[in-house]
């Protein structure tokens, strides 16, 4: 069995992705021998080849953001035998990354010193949800105007006046303006959660039309760094539901980030909680997107949408 897998996104980050292949060669060199591991680059939309070999290694590494992780994500949770995962935090969103250390161990320490820690193998447990029994994701699902923004994102980043945008500032600061654009954006239909609680009792919230969204998450951080809740744990077995309801939330939400406190202390009407599984019952028309990716496969008339905690992998921390 080798040691590691690296699979770089070629398109994420300001490194490309052969000159990333080359530092990280470069950092193990002497460290690791040269059979030992493997560098690789991600097929355009996140495909990475003979899925069935991430089992002939100890560790699986994703050099990109949340979205190139998710597809990584995915296959390991659907082998017998689950490597480890590593991340090298290179995207526009690094919230996994975040939650678990890695984000600030890159920024403020460099490659040579996240290697390291990768190799130390330190790992906590993440749990893995599904999504209408059908898909699987780790970090979040968001319904609503969260989701009008990262689609809007990927829609547009690559059509030539923003690809300008992006170059003579960044994909954040692009990111940003797409918030403010779409500020005005609510939901035009009343939504039903049906869910668990610690109980085990089955209870309902109704949320009444123009409210903003639902989150689903179960990372420590959302939406570059914003802690949604006090109580989330990424290996619990539950996942934290959040509900925007209007503007007094969304800016709840910049004064999180901002002041690195968790939503639910600062905004005490939050209507907030945490399960195992819920099903969302809706009719009516928005956007969806999973792990900062869009996801055209729901959302649209009349919907039922399941999530539970599935299953879990291990994912190395700093």
């Amino acid at each position: 069995m080798k040691k590691i897998l690296f699979i770089i996104n070629p398109v994420s980050g300001r490194l490309t992705g052969q000159s990333l292949r080359q530092a990280i060669i470069s950092e193990l060199d002497g460290v690791l021998a040269h059979d030992s591991f493997d560098v690789e680059y991600s097929a355009q939309e996140g495909e990475t080849g003979d899925h069935a070999r991430f089992s002939d290694y100890e560790i699986v590494v994703v050099a990109g953001g949340d979205g190139t992780v998710s597809q990584v994500v995915k296959v390991i949770a659907g082998l017998e035998k689950k490597p480890k995962l590593g991340i090298i935090p290179i995207g526009t969103g690094n919230d996994l990354a975040n939650s678990v250390g890695i984000l600030q161990c890159y920024k403020s320490e460099g490659l040579g010193s996240l290697l390291q820690v990768i190799l130390r193998s330190e790992v906590v447990k993440m749990d893995i949800l599904s999504l209408n029994n059908r898909d699987v994701f780790s970090n979040y699902l968001g319904l609503g105007r969260d989701a009008k923004i990262s689609s809007d994102f990927h829609r547009l980043r690559f059509k030539p006046v923003s690809r300008a945008v992006c170059r003579c500032l960044s994909n954040k600061v692009f990111y940003g303006l797409l918030v403010l654009k779409s500020l005005f954006y609510w939901m035009s239909f009343d939504i039903e959660i049906e869910y668990k609680n610690q109980d085990f009792v089955t209870e309902v919230v109704s949320v009444t039309k123009g409210f903003c969204g639902i989150l689903i998450t179960n990372t420590k951080m959302y939406a570059g760094g914003v802690k949604l809740s006090s109580k989330c744990r990424m290996d619990d077995g539950k996942f934290e539901v959040t509900v925007i309801r209007g503007f007094r939330e969304w800016f709840h939400m910049a004064y999180a980030l901002l002041f690195k406190k968790p939503l639910d202390t600062i905004s005490p009407k939050l209507i907030q909680f945490q399960t195992d599984r819920l099903v969302l019952k809706f009719t009516g028309e928005t956007f969806c997107q999973v792990d900062g990716e869009r996801y055209d496969n729901l959302a649209k008339g009349k919907e039922e949408i399941s999530v539970s905690v599935v299953s879990s992998l291990e994912i190395i921390k700093a």
